[in-house]
């Protein structure tokens, strides 16, 4: 099976520890899909700068057998970040400390769109610069996985969720309803995750739940969202079981829970 992830990757600094780690949820995202099933064939489509943590990223996508052939590197800064962890384990950005560098302003060309339409699985955030050529171009065999963020970021998730096959966003518990209404409306997959208050998922005017699973220290949110993501989108495309993809994604999203970092390093 050929799966894409469209396109931020960066390096987390995390002041705290005064140390760095890969991060972005396209490498997320791809790291935990090669995790899952070695033998498929994972791409990243992305765009790099030409320092340090350009090498970092690069080794990373290699040593771990995710295809490169479409990593991009010019002269610029890669996409980095700052963040903070709070005794609970709780990811929180650092206000100022994006630097979205050349992947601010990186657009797929016409080789790698088409190099997209023969995946069988393509992930994108709904903020990436790609985003709405990607749900033009998409094909009819294709399962389009869409992350909407977190609710805090307010996009809006009715004008383009037609056009997904999964929309997962970051909400509360309050949002329940209105998620559940416009699946409803728009007869989509929508699937809600609550971090330690599990996940709700709705299609076909059916509601879902799936617990977090609970580990003994969770040393950092950052990346479960992605790896719970990945996990889903998988089995989701395999099964067609709502139900069994979210207990996949929840018990991914556990074993990053357990380290530092979106990939999940110690």
């Amino acid at each position: 099976m050929n799966l894409v992830a469209l396109t931020p990757c960066c390096v987390d600094y995390y002041p705290q520890l005064k140390k760095s780690f890969l991060g972005g949820n396209s490498l997320n995202v791809a790291s935990m899909w090669k995790t899952i099933e070695p033998q498929n064939n994972v791409s990243v489509i992305t765009c790099l700068g030409n320092d340090l943590n350009a090498k970092l990223i690069l080794d990373f996508l290699t040593q771990k057998g995710i295809n490169t052939s479409k990593v991009y590197q010019i002269l610029g800064t890669t996409a980095c970040n700052q963040l903070r962890v709070d005794e609970h384990g709780e990811r929180f950005g650092i206000e100022g400390t994006w630097n979205g560098g050349v992947y601010e302003t990186f657009l797929l060309s016409d080789a790698d769109w088409e190099y997209v339409s023969k995946q069988d699985i393509v992930a994108i955030p709904a903020n990436n610069p790609n985003f709405h050529t990607m749900l033009k171009n998409r094909q009819e065999n294709q399962l389009i996985s869409v992350d909407y963020l977190d609710v805090a970021n307010r996009i809006p998730m009715k004008d383009t969720i037609e056009y997904t096959d999964i929309a997962f966003i970051s909400a509360n518990i309050n949002l329940i309803e209105e998620y559940k209404e416009l699946s409803n409306t728009k007869k989509r997959l929508i699937v809600t995750t609550l971090g330690a208050k599990g996940s709700y998922a709705f299609y076909d005017n059916m509601e879902y739940y799936q617990p977090a699973i609970e580990v003994d220290k969770v040393i950092d949110t950052t990346g479960c969202g992605d790896a719970y993501q990945a996990a889903f989108s998988l089995t989701f495309h395999k099964t067609q079981n709502i139900q069994q993809a979210m207990l996949a994604g929840a018990k991914s999203a556990s074993i990053i829970l357990q380290a530092w970092g979106g990939v999940g390093s110690n």
